[in-house]
């Protein structure tokens, strides 16, 4: 498989991680009055593990804040993450 073709994959490997954490954060909030969706969100955030990884939560956890906080920007962050590989790979195919 070319360098090329990788950097393509990694590339709609990203769109469909923006795409997918885009939709996610759509449809929590949307849903945030949904008793099944609420006691979700409140056990991940309440638990060790959600205090450690989104830290706590200090007004309700289906606050739009919270949300964007909780879902958006992990998206973000793997997203650019998956970007600058692909670049990385283009640019790494055009010097070899």
């Amino acid at each position: 498989m070319s360098l090329a073709t990788v950097g393509l994959l990694i590339l709609a490997a990203a769109l469909v991680a923006a795409l997918l954490g885009i939709a996610v954060r759509t449809l929590v909030g949307r849903n945030a009055e949904v008793p099944a969706v609420r006691r979700t969100v409140t056990r991940l955030r309440g638990n060790a593990a959600g205090r450690v990884l989104f830290g706590p939560s200090e007004n309700d956890a289906l606050d739009s804040e919270e949300l964007d906080q909780m879902i958006l920007l992990p998206t973000i962050v793997v997203v650019c993450g998956l970007v600058v590989t692909a670049v990385f790979v283009f640019g790494y195919a055009l010097i070899a």
